[in-house]
């Protein structure tokens, strides 16, 4: 065939791909403005600012991975609830109205309509070149096995007379996660777009812990410095930075990205020092297990380095841990977070009572329920002794500390066996990536692999299961693992015919 018969077919074809686009637009123009009138009703003049970047749908639709970006770039980047460290105000992206209903008193917010966006534009992608690329393996059967569940739970819960905001709130996270797989797993086609959703992770993250840095600067001064300055979700956000900086090195990628994540992980480790969240050395110390786990299996040739970093890390610890056992400040938060588990104080005490008591009570209600679960709605009884909270904790009725015992409760033993069925899905499919011999991938695998282990330890620990962040961030890290999979089997198709074109 000609260069101009080539051309002709080319143009041909884009002519048809626009005339195709035409009504969409329309529509999607339409949407936007009944939107935006209905914002402007609702004198909401954040959210109109916020629809009026008419330039997110263009650039959503000329590059389709831009859509995970952001998407997970708000995730690392905005708090779901305001807070004040002390008497000083939050950082500033606590006000950023991302997670709250657009209307007044309205259930869809501003990431719903964001992900419904990508979603939809996702679907016309799709129809356009017959091709979703939907990711299929153990872990996405997983996945709809626990949706299928949670669906179900739904209908008990309100069966039970759960309330439908509450049951909107409780499985949010469930969905988000679910959409964020799908849409990583789907749009994420190439290196460079694996590659962006680490630097997405990286630069997030760091400008999160630049600002904690700002924070404690700004408060470690009071008479009464407060014991936190970010929100919980940073301890995990905190703890995969750490281990994506070290997985660069261990795997010997590299480039700008190890450069920069060298450069922040200082900020990000005084950040999650200052924080003060007992729960972020344990997701620190069970994540860096599981990658020396992984790198001694991957990595044969640097096992002699791993043991003598063990070697030394069990020397450091061996100072370190007596001379700071029974101190305070900014130093002593790692082994203060042991002590507070192995001998605590008063105020340990304190707090760990009430998880006891709290876990006993759930204990209570997983046994009084049907084998089906309790559903998604009703309030947890407490019917145990336990101190009452919910003046200060409102969602504390329906939403405790121990996630995994609330899903276990919520689903029963049938959710609990899906959701560690999906987890050990992900781990192997994350140690199989780590061992196919492509470095920068193979970082993926590991990263995916330790966030199931900071995710269980948030969920345990801290409401993680909770965490609308959290589950937007895992669900596109176990997406960008299966596209990484998908990639790699492409290559390895195109290889033979490659060989013989030379």
């Amino acid at each position: 065939m000609s260069t101009v018969a080539i051309a002709r077919d080319a143009g041909a074809s884009d002519a048809l791909r626009a005339r195709r686009l035409l009504p969409v637009a329309a529509l999607g123009a339409c949407a936007a403005g009944l939107v935006a009138a209905k914002l402007a009703a609702s004198q909401h003049p954040l959210a109109v600012l916020g629809l009026a970047g008419l330039l997110v749908p263009a650039v959503i639709w000329k590059w389709r991975q831009a859509g995970v970006f952001l998407l997970l770039g708000a995730a690392t980047t905005v708090e779901q609830f305001t807070y004040s460290a002390g008497t000083h105000a939050g950082v500033f992206t606590t006000h950023i109205p991302l997670y709250g209903g657009v209307t007044k008193g309205g259930g869809v917010s501003l990431l719903d309509l964001l992900i419904g966006l990508v979603f939809v534009f996702w679907l016309m992608r799709g129809v356009l070149d017959r091709s979703w690329e939907a990711p299929r393996s153990p872990v996405s059967r997983g996945l709809i096995a626990l949706l299928a569940l949670v669906v179900l739970a739904v209908g008990i819960g309100v069966s039970r007379g759960g309330k439908s905001q509450v049951i909107l709130y409780e499985v949010r996270p469930w969905f988000y996660l679910s959409v964020a797989y799908l849409l990583a797993g789907s749009l994420l086609r190439t290196r460079t777009a694996l590659r962006g959703v680490m630097w997405v992770l990286v630069i997030g993250t760091g400008f999160k812990a630049l600002q904690g840095v700002q924070m404690y600067i700004a408060v470690r001064h009071q008479p009464v410095p407060p014991e936190v300055i970010l929100s919980h979700e940073e301890s995990f956000f905190f703890g995969l930075f750490l281990i994506l900086t070290l997985s660069l090195w261990l795997f010997g990628v590299r480039g700008r990205l190890r450069t920069v994540a060298t450069w922040l992980a200082p900020a990000v480790l005084l950040s999650d020092m200052a924080n003060a969240r007992r729960t972020a050395w344990a997701i620190i110390g069970t994540t860096l297990i599981v990658l020396v786990c992984v790198a001694y299996s991957s990595l044969p040739e640097k096992r002699p380095a791993l043991r003598r970093m063990l070697l030394i890390v069990a020397g450091i610890s061996a100072v370190y841990f007596p001379l700071f056992w029974s101190k305070a400040g900014l130093l002593a938060q790692p082994a203060r977070s042991l002590h507070s588990m192995i001998s605590p104080d008063a105020r340990d005490l304190s707090s760990n009572l009430y998880r006891v008591q709290e876990n006993a009570n759930l204990a209570f209600n997983i046994r009084q329920t049907s084998s089906l679960g309790k559903g998604f709605g009703p309030l947890i009884n407490y019917a145990l002794p336990i101190t009452d909270i919910s003046k200060i904790d409102p969602f504390i009725t329906f939403l405790p500390h121990n996630s995994v015992l609330d899903l276990w409760m919520r689903l029963g033993i049938q959710g609990m066996v899906v959701l560690l069925l999906l987890l050990a899905a992900v781990v192997v499919r994350g140690c199989a990536l780590a061992r196919s011999g492509d470095r920068e991938l193979a970082v993926l695998g590991v990263l995916s692999a330790c966030a199931v282990a900071a995710y269980l330890v948030q969920g345990y620990n801290d409401m993680g299961f909770f965490w609308f962040r959290i589950a937007l961030c895992f669900g596109t890290l176990l997406g960008a693992m299966e596209a990484a999979h998908r990639l790699l089997a492409r290559e390895a198709a195109a290889a033979p015919v490659a060989a013989v074109a030379q």
